[in-house]
């Protein structure tokens, strides 16, 4: 006598095969998290952040504005780049970092000062970017 035995899944099966259903699509959705935000436009109020005198091209430098400390890099003669020197990790001060990226001290993560992505983490978010001028011999950041 033949036996029809139809398998139904454990409930372990089924819970396990959702949760990596549900982790592959949050993935998806959001991304690597690596990427730089866009180069924002320069709205609010515009604070001085340095004297232009005092970031050559190539050059980096950290500054404090309204009580908070950012990074600036100056890659050509009419741009500068500024970012929120707080890591995406574990919120440790970035550095100025070497001649390509800022540096994290607290557990390495790196930050390419060409748009505050990530190099190399752990940290797994862009620094935040904001948006500069230079106006005569100032560099303002826009807060």
């Amino acid at each position: 006598m033949k036996q029809n035995l139809t398998l139904l899944p454990t409930r372990r099966v089924v819970l396990g095969t959702s949760l990596a259903a549900g982790a592959a699509v949050t993935l998806v959705a959001c991304g690597s998290g690596k990427s730089a935000d866009p180069i924002p436009s320069p709205t609010g109020t515009a604070y001085e952040a340095t004297e232009l005198s005092q970031l050559p091209v190539q050059g980096t430098t950290s500054v404090t504005v309204e009580g908070h400390n950012y990074l600036l890099y100056r890659p050509d003669e009419t741009t500068v780049l500024a970012y929120t020197s707080v890591c995406t990790h574990q919120g440790c001060k970035v550095g100025t970092g070497d001649s390509t990226n800022f540096i994290c001290p607290c557990h390495g993560s790196e930050f390419a000062k060409a748009d505050g992505s990530v190099a190399q983490g752990p940290a797994e978010k862009a620094l935040t970017r904001y948006a500069t001028s230079i106006e005569g011999d100032k560099v303002k950041i826009y807060l």
